[in-house]
């Protein structure tokens, strides 16, 4: 830091030498208009810091005085400067706080704070204050600047009670810079050359006034002292910040740097980049490929001068000197022009150059320029505008289309200061032709030559609703009385107003021109409209599919669609272009097309378009032809069964949708069954035959079934012999009290009669005691059945069997309905 600091100290030193020695005029360096050489570089003018303050880091408490500050005297009233934090944000800031202040007549009754300087600047001075007002009071003078002698400032800034200003303190206050409100932050920045005498204001950031000229007549044009004011007698003002860089006068300015340039009839035109230190901005033309500068308005003249005060530098040329005609020559359109353009810092005191005013020009910074009657716009190939042309407009070549439109975008191309704030929404899609604002509507008919009838023309490249937005307020021209106005509007917001813009609508054929006409250009000028802007959408073909069946089993197969007008169609299946009868022309209204599907996917891409258009619409539908059968893979069931419930297992080839029916009942409807995927499902069966039958469907309607007959028969099962500990009896015991029985489930729907017979045989099978019991069983009743009996007490070649009988009356007709059960 401390080198840099020293060779800052050194470049403030040398240069402050150099100036010395400019003022004498042996020691002036020479500049040539023409070839703008000097031996001074421009990295020796960068600016430097001559007072930063960041009151927003300063200690509570600090007053001005502390901080450098001195303070205006006054004879009555009270005043303070001390560092608080703000009332809205809590920040840190200098409070300038006035009460009842009056003075002595030298000054306004008012409180100020001054700072001055060690040295006197001159140059380039930049300054910048971020303040805020608040109470009750707004006032003008926030800071004014003053030279090392006289009373008179060179240049202030400041606010009125109704909005933001930049001027003169002693002039009528001009320039809007929008609503101003007490306990509002706002920044004022002052850029002031000393040599030129002219300054610019910025406030908030946006330049509002340029190269405007300083206080006149003063003893000497130097800084010396800055000074900062409450807001009149009574009032406060917080102070978050002041900076003030300087930078030497600069004996060759840098060259510019060209913004823009652009053309139209006959003219050439330029804008630049704004620069504190210009005077004014020098024009030279010639004709492309020439060495030296043609003359301007004279034989001997070989430049012209813009010294205008826009915001943006900006001018045109539309002629040069002919010497051999001795008369002005008209640019000719399509003829190339190189154009230069160099900065002029104007020593109006002539302190350089020894009390006499004298121009420091810049190097020539040189630009191609070639003059049209119309400005052809690029546009893509997706957009239905084609061959956008400008017309007679210096700013054509800011037009663009813009694809779509949201609130807060601006209409026009080069003003900042109108932005849509309403938008219907079947607008905000559509393309807008983004024009500029102020040529698209102003110019007259044949201003600069031939009447040209249009400002905006295009070719429509398909069928196009054409849509204009206008000012409610302008006087409807000629050209779109035959337009329907769709009562549509959009809203704009302004710098100090809204606006409101009528839609209306006009179509236009595919291959058409499309041409926009003058708005009334005094009424434009007279601020009783605000012009218009267009925008366009493409009218569709109407290109319709009908739904189409996603999977099927055949290869023949019918699309069918509908379009609003006579078209030419075009299909693909799966990227393969098909030939179509009549070359796919189809005079409107319904279509049908006959098609052959392969096996797989098949993906049709359907195309409409116009005649004489590249435009088209485009459908597309995916048909899937399946014609594989799904299989069944289910293990044949057995003929007969004895349990009631019936697992069927197995899975499907392919996946399905598959039902299964027992005795005609669908027991499992239509479920989604996914290729080789195991699936179970348990089947309660009625007692005899049962017919099972499954049937499949794919997505492509292939089918399959699949029956089978299973024969239930009611079965009780096998019982069991206990002793009266309920222990199992395996063996006989002599003289022991034994007992069997079954529980039994009636799984049929029919009423059961069962008979439990416990008998017991000897050796030869003779049967010498039994016990038997009957239970008769509702269907799904569950009953236990049982009987017993003591054993003798001999037992050997005894044994004993446990039969369950479908029946206690009719011994014959009686069956098993259970295993034997055997102990011996």
């Amino acid at each position: 830091m401390r080198k840099k600091g020293n060779q800052i100290s050194l470049v403030l030193i040398l240069a402050l030498f150099f100036n010395v020695l400019m003022i004498c005029p042996d020691n002036v360096p020479t500049v040539s208009a023409e070839s703008g050489s000097s031996s001074v570089t421009d990295n020796n003018y960068e600016p430097v810091s001559v007072f930063d303050k960041d009151f927003t880091t300063t200690p509570l408490g600090l007053t001005g005085s502390d901080l450098g500050f001195d303070y205006s005297s006054y004879t009555s009233g009270s005043a303070s400067a001390v560092i608080e934090a703000d009332p809205f944000t809590g920040t840190r800031a200098l409070h300038l706080k006035a009460n009842g202040i009056v003075t002595d007549g030298a000054l306004r009754n008012e409180f100020q704070i001054s700072k001055t300087f060690g040295e006197p600047y001159t140059g380039t001075i930049s300054t910048e204050i971020t303040f805020m007002q608040t109470g009750t009071k707004k006032d003008d003078r926030i800071i004014q600047f003053f030279p090392s002698s006289g009373t008179t400032f060179l240049v202030g800034a400041g606010v009125t009670a109704s909005k933001g200003l930049g001027y003169l303190l002693s002039t009528a206050p001009s320039g809007s810079l929008g609503a101003y409100e007490l306990g509002e932050w706002h920044t004022i920045r002052l850029d002031f050359n000393t040599v030129s005498q002219k300054y610019s204001l910025y406030y908030d950031g946006n330049i509002v006034q340029a190269r405007n000229n300083m206080n006149k007549s003063l003893p000497i044009y130097n800084l010396r002292r800055l000074v900062i004011a409450a807001p009149g007698s009574s009032g406060d003002l917080w102070i978050r910040g002041v900076r003030v860089t300087h930078s030497p006068f600069m004996p060759e300015p840098p060259a510019p740097k060209i913004v823009t340039s652009g053309s139209r009839n006959s003219r050439v035109m330029w804008t630049s980049e704004h620069y504190a230190y210009a005077s004014k901005y020098r024009l030279r033309i010639k004709l492309k490929g020439e060495s030296d500068w043609r003359p301007i308005g004279n034989a001997t003249t070989l430049y012209k001068d813009y010294t205008g005060t826009n915001l943006i530098p900006a001018s045109d040329i539309n002629a040069y000197y002919d010497i051999a005609k001795s008369a002005s020559t008209p640019l000719v359109n399509g003829q190339p022009y190189t154009l230069g353009l160099s900065v002029v810092t104007r020593d109006e005191s002539g302190v350089y150059n020894n009390g006499v005013p004298r121009d420091f020009e810049s190097k020539i910074t040189e630009f191609d320029g070639t003059p049209y009657a119309t400005t052809p716009l690029p546009t893509p190939d997706t957009s239905v505008v084609g061959e956008l042309t400008s017309y007679a407009n210096y700013y054509g070549y800011m037009w663009r289309l813009q694809a779509g439109s949201t609130i807060g975008d601006y209409p026009f191309a080069d003003n900042t200061l109108i932005q849509f704030s309403e938008i219907p929404s079947k607008y905000a899609s559509m393309e807008r032709i983004v024009t500029s604002h102020k040529d698209v509507m102003r110019y007259p008919l044949g201003a600069d030559g031939a009447v040209q009838n249009q400002i905006i023309g295009f070719n429509a490249k398909d069928k196009t609703t054409v849509y204009v937005a206008i000012d409610k307020n302008a006087i409807l021209p000629a050209w779109l009385t035959d337009w329907t106005n769709t009562g549509d509007v959009m809203k704009m917001t302004g710098a100090t107003s809204g606006y409101t813009f009528n839609i209306y609508k006009k179509s236009f054929a595919a291959g058409s021109s499309v041409l926009l006409g003058y708005n009334d250009y005094a009424n434009f000028d007279l601020s009783q409209n605000a012009g218009y802007f267009a925008m366009v959408e493409r009218a569709t073909t109407g290109l319709k599919l009908n739904p189409a069946m996603e999977w099927v089993n055949t290869s023949a197969y019918a699309l069918t669609g509908s379009v609003s007008e006579s078209v030419y169609l075009s299909v693909y299946q799966n990227k393969t272009p098909i030939t179509l009868p009549n070359n796919g022309f189809i005079n409107g209204g319904n279509f049908e097309l006959n098609v052959n599907l392969v096996p797989g996917a098949n993906l049709f891409e359907v195309y409409a378009k116009r005649d004489k258009s590249t435009f088209f619409d485009r459908v597309d539908a995916t048909i899937n032809q399946d014609s594989i059968i799904p299989d069944i893979r289910i293990a044949t069931p057995p003929a007969t069964v004895r349990d009631a419930v019936y697992t069927l297992t197995g899975s499907l080839s392919k996946a399905a949708r598959f039902t299964i029916k027992l005795n005609g009942e669908s027991v499992v409807d239509s479920v989604y069954q996914q290729a080789d995927a195991f699936f179970s499902y348990p089947l309660t069966l009625q007692e005899g035959n049962n017919v099972i039958e499954v049937s499949t469907v794919d997505l492509a309607g292939n089918t399959n079934k699949a029956s089978y007959t299973i024969a239930y028969i009611f079965w009780a099962g096998q019982g069991t012999i206990h002793d009266l500990n309920g222990n199992l009896v395996h063996t006989l015991e002599p003289s022991k009290d034994i007992y069997a029985e079954k529980k039994v489930v009636n799984t049929t729907g029919a009423d059961k009669q069962l008979t439990l017979w416990f008998v017991l045989y000897n050796a030869d099978n003779a049967m010498i005691d039994f016990a038997s019991s009957v239970a008769e069983l509702k269907p799904g009743e569950t009953r236990t059945l049982g009987a017993g009996f003591t054993l003798p007490a001999e037992v050997t070649n005894l044994k004993v069997k446990v039969f369950i009988w479908d029946s206690s009356t009719n011994i014959v007709g009686q069956s098993p309905l259970a295993e034997e059960l055997v102990v011996q």
